[in-house]
């Protein structure tokens, strides 16, 4: 995707990230490892890199792939290792190629809108609306599908250029409309989820994507694999950009999806949902009242009945709601090997004095039974008080934390709270970057390495070692951020302490 693009990416981007609880000040994922830990999908300058174990860069995903066109890059690896799937965004020349691409119900809610174009925007003009984006003009009218008027403008100006342009060009800022339009290119924006298969053991792709599922009105992110089950779920922003579906649908490794086989699990939910282990559940957050951002609910449901079909969730014996966390930024929530819930919350006794500190957080699980909810025993200090951004390793036993001000990574053992740090925080530095476990006991992070972002392996035992020495610097340079302006905070991870 050029990047001539990107301004028609840019609101739906911040639109996305909003909802999802992430900006671009907070770490978030650009490492995704395969499940043996042999190769990796590595986002790099903004493209997608296959990279091997020891750091050797492969294949590049095609430019569609980039982060800024999939709205919020994430790969979720088939079980076997033998693919993964990510988002896709690209331009579709004409409406009729795309017509018969989407589903039918889009294209039907666009032919609905179009009637209304011509005299919406002689209304915009009449009201002389004062606004330099086409969603601009559609956030100023009152219009309940406000993409849906957007696409019928798309769409009408292939047949009648001249009548909508006149009208456009009427508006105060209709000159610079226009010109981010041309400048944008022709076409219409398609979101994916795509199946990419790989060469066995290489760093390579095996074939063409396979598109899974599309939509030209609702930006699709975060896919997640069903671990022992034939589904995917994902995240689908709704029509307002406000809130987030978690949608499911049958997943044919080999030939995309089954017809008609995706449902919405649940409706305005967060960002934070994973898979039980069988399979057969999902858990997922949800904000106790819509649009609320710190008091969530953590709720398990069945989706995949005994023969491994989808069932859509329906009584009490389907859903559970299994805890509740409060949250001052992102709700973070992922299932362990053995079937528990790790999530971050914090404490917080109502009523409650009004102070300047945040309250402290911790770390809890949920067990396998949703009966009991159990602190991860850390010692006080040892962790920071924003828990938003954690990563389990694959057995479950350890927990990565990197906390969003500084640079540091802490490694936590669930059952103990033991917490040792791995890389120590350095001045004016944070990380913009997730930790990525390779194995049960080898992490990989974003650190400082001659005082330059490197990517590094950290084992049990065995310490830490560069894996992007044979990469340029410019490679790895946004991984961390340094504020030359901000004076030195003090250590927000506590330096490990000495034994008696």
């Amino acid at each position: 995707m050029s990047s001539s693009v990107v301004p028609r990416l840019l609101p739906i981007l911040l639109a996305t990230l909003a909802v999802m609880g992430i900006s671009g000040c907070f770490p978030f994922e650009r490492i995704w490892w395969s499940p043996g830990g042999d190769r990796a999908v590595v986002l790099l300058e903004g493209r997608m890199h296959l990279v091997g174990a020891d750091g050797t860069r492969g294949a590049v995903l095609p430019e569609e792939f980039i982060n800024e066109g999939t709205v919020v890059p994430h790969v979720a690896w088939l079980p076997d290792g033998s693919g993964f799937v990510c988002q896709r965004a690209r331009l579709i020349p004409t409406w009729a190629e795309m017509r018969a691409l989407v589903p039918a119900d889009e294209a039907e809610a666009v032919d609905k809108m179009l009637p209304a174009v011509l005299p919406l925007l002689e209304a915009a003009v009449k009201l002389a609306l004062n606004t330099n984006t086409l969603q601009g003009v559609a956030n100023s009218l009152p219009l309940t599908k406000k993409k849906d008027f957007g696409l019928a403008v798309l769409r009408l100006r292939e047949t009648d250029k001249t009548k909508v342009d006149s009208l456009i060009s009427a508006l105060p800022e209709g000159a610079k409309i226009l010109a981010a339009m041309e400048e944008e290119g022709a076409g219409i924006l398609l979101h994916e989820l795509c199946l990419i298969k790989l060469q066995p053991k290489e760093l390579k792709t095996a074939e063409a994507p396979v598109s899974l599922v599309r939509s030209m009105l609702r930006p699709l992110v975060l896919p997640k694999i069903s671990p022992r089950q034939r589904a995917l779920a994902f995240l689908r922003l709704d029509e307002d950009e406000e809130s987030l579906d978690l949608e499911v649908l049958a997943l044919n490794e080999n030939a995309g999806p089954a017809p008609s086989a995706g449902f919405t699990v649940a409706e305005h939910v967060s960002a934070a949902f994973d898979w039980m282990p069988d399979g057969h559940a999902l858990v997922f957050m949800s904000p106790i009242r819509h649009k609320e951002e710190s008091v969530h609910s953590i709720h398990r449901t069945i989706v995949v009945n005994d023969a491994g079909a989808l069932v859509k969730p329906q009584g009490p014996e389907r859903a559970a709601t299994l805890a509740t966390a409060a949250t001052l930024r992102r709700p973070a929530m992922q299932v362990l090997k053995d079937g528990r819930v790790l999530f971050s919350s914090h404490l917080l006794t109502l009523p409650a004095a009004a102070t300047n500190a945040d309250p402290e957080a911790r770390l809890f699980t949920i067990s396998a039974d949703g009966k009991t909810v159990q602190p991860v025993p850390t010692a006080p200090g040892d962790l920071p008080t924003d828990l938003a951004w954690f990563v389990a390793s694959p057995d479950g036993k350890q927990v990565a934390v990197v906390e969003s001000e500084t640079d540091a990574v802490a490694v936590v053992a669930v059952d103990t709270g033991k917490t040792q740090i791995i890389s120590a925080p350095h001045p004016r530095w944070r990380s913009n970057t997730m930790p990525a476990w390779k194995s049960a006991r080898e992490l990989t992070f974003a650190a400082l390495h001659e005082n330059a972002p490197a990517w590094v392996l950290w084992s049990e035992g065995a310490g830490t070692r560069r894996l992007s020495s044979s990469w340029p610097a410019a490679a790895t340079e946004v991984w961390l951020e340094k504020d030359e302006k901000k004076a030195p905070q003090p250590d927000v991870i506590a330096k490990p302490k000495k034994e008696p």
